[in-house]
């Protein structure tokens, strides 16, 4: 009997173990596998010029706030140059509703040419004309 409990503690404990391991599994080893874009654009990178290898992913972080309606909208791609892989967003703060939001875009560069990346922020009900911001990136693929 004293067997069956030590095998039990010990089943136990890898069980809780590899549940409190789960939501961390696979972030170490992304990065280390150079799956994190190396170019990350923001805010204050809008109107500059970024050289790519075609094949390379990048992203674009850009906030906004939830709430207002407002967000940011990627404009028509040259699809010869640049494919949006995705589209997520993250909150800033947890538990607080209408704050701030991190809008993350990832793309990959393709044929070697020159693009230029659109974002406009803005009400989607009120069209794009009315955007409260624009950002603008030229993205040179080699």
């Amino acid at each position: 009997m004293g067997r069956k409990r030590k095998s039990r503690k010990i089943t136990l404990g890898l069980s809780l173990m590899i549940i409190l391991m789960i939501p961390f599994l696979g972030q170490s080893e992304g990065r280390a596998m150079g799956n994190e874009p190396a170019v990350i654009l923001k805010k204050q990178d809008n109107g500059k010029e970024v050289r790519v290898k075609g094949g390379q992913a990048f992203q674009i972080q850009l906030e906004g706030m939830g709430g207002t309606g407002y967000w940011w909208y990627v404009q028509p791609l040259d699809s010869r140059q640049v494919e949006l892989l995705s589209e997520k967003t993250k909150t800033q703060f947890e538990g607080r509703v209408g704050g701030a939001v991190l809008g993350i875009w990832t793309f990959q560069a393709k044929e070697p040419g020159t693009t230029e990346i659109k974002m406009d922020y803005y009400r989607n009900w009120e069209g794009v004309e009315r955007a409260a911001e624009r950002f603008r990136v030229k993205i040179t693929v080699e």
